[in-house]
C-alpha cells in the first residue's frame, strides 16, 4: 500500500531534473548560448511528452524545430555559438529565408510561450484545482491560436481534453511544494529567453503572422 501511494504522489515532471535555460548577461555577450538553449529545449520537450501519447504531434513538431536548429548549429559550432548569430547567418543572397531555421525558432518560441503561460497559470491558481485544462486552453488562445488555421485549432481542442491532472503533472498538494518552487525558478530564465528572442526578432523584422 505504501509503495502504491508513493507512486501516485510522484509527479510526472520533476523540475529539479531539468537544465534551466541559459542566463543572458555580459558573460554571454548578452546573447543566448545555442548549445545550452538546445539542451534545455530538449529536456523540457521530453517533460511535455509525459502529457500523453495523444500529444505526440505537438511534441514531434517541437522536436523537429529543435533538430533543425541543431543541424544548423552543428555545421559550425564556433560560428553559431550564439543563437542570434545563427539566425542572422541563415541567409541566402543577403536575405533571411523564412522557411529555414528562422521559422523553426519562431514556432518553437511560440510553443514555449504557450507552455510557460500554462505553467504560470497553474502557479497563479490559488484554488490548486486538479483540472488544468482551462489553464492550457487560455495559454493556447493567447500564444498559438492566432497562428493556427481552423484545423489546427480543432486538433488542439481535442488534445487538451486528455490533459493529465495537476497532481499527476506536479505532484499532490502534500508533496509538491519543492517541485512548485523549482518550477517557479525554472520559468524565470525561460521567460527571459523568450522575451530576448522576441526583442531580437522585432529588431530585425523577423516576426511573421502566417498561419499553419
Amino acid at each position: 500500500m505504501t509503495n502504491k501511494s508513493a507512486a501516485v504522489c510522484e509527479a510526472k515532471i520533476m523540475f529539479r531534473h531539468l537544465k534551466p535555460f541559459p542566463v543572458i548577461d555580459a558573460n554571454s555577450n548578452y546573447k543566448i548560448a545555442t548549445g545550452h538553449f538546445l539542451e534545455s529545449s530538449n529536456q523540457i520537450i521530453d517533460a511535455i511528452a509525459c502529457f500523453g501519447k495523444l500529444f505526440s504531434p505537438i511534441v514531434n513538431d517541437m522536436r523537429q524545430n529543435v533538430q533543425s536548429i541543431a543541424n544548423k548549429y552543428q555545421q559550425n559550432e564556433t560560428l553559431f555559438m550564439y543563437l542570434e548569430d545563427l539566425i542572422l547567418k541563415d541567409k541566402d543572397g543577403g536575405t533571411i529565408p523564412f522557411n529555414g531555421v528562422t521559422n523553426n525558432l519562431l514556432w518553437l518560441k511560440r510553443a514555449f510561450e504557450m507552455m510557460e503561460q500554462f505553467f504560470t497559470n497553474m502557479l497563479e491558481d490559488e484554488t490548486c484545482s486538479e483540472q488544468v485544462k482551462p489553464h492550457l486552453r487560455k495559454a493556447y488562445e493567447q500564444c498559438l491560436m492566432p497562428y493556427h488555421r481552423v484545423l489546427g485549432q480543432t486538433v488542439f481542442q481535442l488534445l487538451h481534453l486528455y490533459l493529465p491532472t495537476r497532481s499527476s503533472l506536479l505532484g499532490t498538494p502534500e508533496t509538491n511544494a519543492d517541485n512548485l518552487k523549482m518550477l517557479e525558478e525554472f520559468l524565470v530564465p525561460l521567460r527571459a529567453n523568450l522575451d530576448h528572442i522576441n526583442e531580437f526578432y522585432s529588431e530585425h523584422d523577423l516576426h511573421r503572422n502566417d498561419k499553419a
